[in-house]
């Protein structure tokens, strides 16, 4: 399967400001039942959801996982225990959430700014409020602090 383009924010958090309790609240959900699924997961936003914003969830497969931004969701932005991914260009950042460290398994080189503690060079272009909307020819359009989001 292929994900790209795409967006997720607040998962676990209803349109009235409650938090559900039922689900794990993870942004992009890759796996499950440690059964091996290749995915593609590319140019891809995780916001503000109530666990990870991207995993694994268990998928010991082999996916490509690249040009993703996750920034303050609630546990880990990235979180890989198993598998033989190959992770390229993502970028992860922490404004307003305290959370524990990313955490990938696979091939993840330099290109990468995963969260360890402190902000890569990259998160300052990615600081404030989220909007989204789409273009006439149905675009989704993201931006962060008024700015659009290219990835």
């Amino acid at each position: 399967m292929t994900i790209e383009d795409s967006l997720s924010y607040d998962n676990g958090t209803l349109s009235d400001g409650t938090v559900n309790s039922n689900g794990d609240r993870n942004g992009y959900k890759l796996g499950g039942d440690d059964i091996a699924v290749n995915h593609v997961v590319r140019r891809s936003i995780a916001f503000h959801n109530g666990k990870h914003g991207f995993t694994y969830n268990s998928n010991p497969g082999s996916m490509a996982v690249s040009n993703n931004l996750s920034i303050d969701n609630a546990t880990r932005n990235y979180s890989w225990d198993a598998g033989t991914s190959v992770f390229r260009t993502n970028t992860s950042c922490r404004f307003n959430v305290t959370g524990s460290n990313d955490k990938t398994t696979g091939d993840a080189d330099t290109t990468n700014q995963f969260w360890t503690g402190t902000n890569g060079s990259r998160c300052s272009a990615y600081a404030g409020n989220l909007g989204w909307s789409y273009t006439s020819d149905g675009k989704l359009v993201v931006t962060l602090g008024g700015k659009q989001v290219t990835l």
